[in-house]
């Protein structure tokens, strides 16, 4: 699908490092059991994972926890290396967890970290600015019969007009940027009453341990911002020797999740 590109970028590090300091251990675990429940605890134990967008460092966490062997966490936002930094902090700064600040698009990315039985990468490939390489470079650090589990942005026709509201939205001034925030939690207050939920629970952790405030500053703010259709994203990675073991499509907005195999070098 074609993209509108911008030179408008947002901090996504700013919002996970707010986020980090509501994290409890409760969120820690969800978020772990919804790992685990897409990848046995058997395929991570022991491992190399790499965690490319590493954000708030939730993930890496959990991986850490579920016992891999050698965790690479990487960010090209200071601000979410710094985040992440705090949790390796937490976790007691194990040698087995490492936390850079680098970028998937950069040449050197795939020669400076090891080649791993997992690479992760959940809704970041897509804010690159070019995610097609950026896939790309994720898929040359699997080792052979491996896995890339990545979560990207589904496509579909209203991609101009969600494009259109995060450039308004980083264009916008202090107070603009919490009108449109505040326009956003009404309309999900206003969607949980239809419904017969109570409105003034909408800011509720969700299953992978986000609040849905920190979620919402994401959506909006998130530049650059391109999406796939899941053919588009099955193709690409079955021509680089992959075989899909898993796949979750999102309504458009929403991130579809796919769980690939190499099976061979390519």
């Amino acid at each position: 699908m074609s993209v509108e590109r911008t030179d408008i970028t947002f901090s996504f590090g700013e919002n996970w490092r707010s986020f980090v300091t509501t994290l409890t251990e409760q969120d820690i675990q969800r978020s772990a059991e919804d790992i685990t429940a897409w990848l046995p605890k058997e395929q991570i134990l022991g491992k190399v994972v790499i965690d490319i967008g590493s954000g708030s460092g939730i993930h890496s966490l959990c991986f850490h926890k579920l016992g891999a062997a050698r965790l690479v966490s990487f960010d090209v936002d200071p601000s979410s290396v710094d985040a992440t930094k705090t949790l390796w902090r937490a976790a007691g700064s194990p040698a087995t967890w490492e936390v850079h600040e680098a970028s998937i698009l950069a040449p050197d990315t795939i020669r400076r970290f090891p080649p791993a039985d997992l690479v992760y990468s959940w809704g970041v490939l897509h804010h690159t600015g070019d995610i097609w390489k950026a896939i790309d470079n994720a898929s040359r650090m699997v080792l052979p019969h491996g896995y890339l589990w990545i979560a990207i942005y589904q496509g579909g026709p209203t991609y101009p007009k969600h494009l259109a509201l995060k450039q308004r939205y980083n264009a916008a001034s202090r107070w603009g940027k919490r009108w449109l925030e505040a326009r956003t939690i009404g309309r999900i207050m206003a969607y949980r009453a239809i419904h017969g939920q109570n409105p003034f629970a909408w800011n509720a952790k969700q299953a992978r341990g986000m609040t849905v405030y920190h979620d919402l500053i994401d959506w909006l703010g998130g530049l650059p911002y391109e999406v796939a259709l899941e053919d588009e994203v099955l193709q690409f990675c079955r021509a680089r020797g992959f075989v899909l073991e898993r796949i979750r499509v999102s309504a458009e907005g929403g991130c579809s999740r796919y769980l690939f195999r190499r099976s061979q070098i390519s």
